[in-house]
């Protein structure tokens, strides 16, 4: 009998061991990750499996759950994206290879991942754990030269077509012949010649301002050139855009006698963009300039902490004298303080198709600079601030921006967005 309690006892023990064991696992930030990536196997998501597995066993090798799940992931992720190549071989779809590319660039970022790995040891069989590693390099350049190839022939196929949007158009297809193939055929010429034949000329003329704030100087023309100036100094931008300089719409618009801001008629939009040789003309106003003066509110609230207030001496149960922490909860009353200012700019532009008088593209804007300063003052104990109350208390009382400083933020606000919108079009 006494041995028989004393094996089981044994038992009890070495199952109390394991489940901790286990759970220690669970527990642990690779055990997390594997629990993460077994779930995301169960849904099928192989892709997020695979590399949150490899997270796993980078932070412990020899962890034989993950061991096991990336011997499943693996090949099953591999096996995905090879049925994806094989469908997208088969496909009509004039660029498919862009996607068997993307593909096979995944596959060898896989394999990459899986050999940066330690080696995994099989804890029972203390064997290598070996994978079946597949090099889709070949495969790789194979898929470039035929995306290269497409891309070729579209952009032969399209300057055909005697128009800026297709020469642009064809430019692209012919440099991205040129990036999957580096001096694929005679692609990088080619798209030289595209692309400048693809190129739009645009003036832009300076903004009427409509909003009577003349107080605040010539803002329409500082939007004029700072947009200016961003689209110039983009060169990715610039790739199918030209920006008649300011001194030659200057000239064209003195000698027509017209002023140099405002929104012109159609007739003058032609008459100007044929003197000056422009495809398009971008015209606008703004219509209101609005400032809102420095504000400030403020709120207060009272916070409390507990805290060591001091010692007080005992006797323990064995009758010693010690000496313990007293603790007591602490006040601070914290009054927030928040001072604001703003100014906003709105309008409207328009870009207009000389050749037709036609409007192309219209939108209002609007270009916003703020102002927005936090600090604090407190009464009572600082032990019961937060984290944030403190930050707010180091900090000193700011003084808002003038008007004239508020309103070159928002014009630089807009001028930003507008360049974008232009970047966006002219691309």
């Amino acid at each position: 009998m006494f041995r028989q309690n004393r094996k089981n006892r044994a038992i009890v023990v070495v199952a109390i061991l394991s489940l901790m064991t286990i759970g220690c696992a669970a527990f642990t930030k690779y055990g997390q990750m594997e629990k993460q990536a077994r779930q995301l196997y169960a849904k099928g998501n192989f892709k997020d499996a695979f590399y949150t597995c490899v997270t796993a066993l980078k932070m412990k090798p020899g962890y034989d759950k993950a061991q096991i799940l990336i011997q499943q992931a693996y090949p099953d992720l591999v096996n995905q994206h090879e049925t994806k190549i094989k469908t997208l071989e088969n496909a009509s779809d004039e660029f498919r290879w862009d996607a068997v590319v993307d593909e096979y660039d995944q596959l060898i970022a896989v394999n990459t991942t899986l050999t940066s790995l330690p080696q995994l040891v099989d804890k029972k069989t203390q064997q290598v754990i070996q994978f079946n590693v597949r090099d889709y390099s070949p495969f790789l350049r194979n898929a470039k030269m035929n995306a290269a190839k497409s891309h070729y022939a579209a952009g032969d196929r399209i300057s055909k077509i005697q128009s800026l949007d297709s020469q642009k158009q064809a430019a692209k297809e012919f440099k991205a012949a040129d990036h999957y193939v580096s001096g694929f055929q005679d692609a990088g010429q080619r798209y030289e010649v595209c692309r400048k034949a693809g190129i739009k000329r645009m003036a832009i003329i300076p903004f009427d301002n409509k909003s009577g704030k003349a107080q605040y100087g010539a803002v329409e023309e500082m939007i004029t050139d700072r947009v200016i100036s961003l689209i110039m100094n983009d060169r990715e931008a610039m790739e199918f855009l030209e920006i008649v300089s300011r001194d030659q719409l200057l000239q064209v618009m003195q000698e027509q006698k017209l002023g140099m801001t405002g929104t012109i008629d159609d007739a003058t939009a032609v008459t100007v963009g044929k003197i000056l040789g422009v495809h398009e003309l971008l015209t606008g106003k703004i219509t209101q300039i609005r400032y809102t003066p420095e504000r400030t509110t403020n709120r207060s609230y009272v916070e409390t902490e507990r805290v060591p207030v001091g010692t007080e001496k005992y006797v323990d149960d064995k009758g010693k004298m010690r000496e313990r922490t007293v603790w007591g909860d602490v006040q601070a009353t914290v009054t927030a303080y928040t001072k604001t200012a703003q100014a906003s700019l709105s309008g409207s532009y328009q870009i207009v198709d000389v050749a037709t008088a036609r409007v192309k593209k219209s939108e209002s804007f609007e270009g916003v600079g703020d102002y927005l300063c936090e600090w604090a003052k407190f009464r009572g104990d600082e032990r019961a601030l937060t984290n944030n109350s403190k930050r707010l208390a180091r900090q000193a009382e700011g003084f808002a921006p003038t008007d004239d400083e508020l309103v070159n933020d928002a014009s630089d606000d807009l001028s930003n967005k507008l360049a974008g919108a232009l970047k966006r079009y002219a691309m």
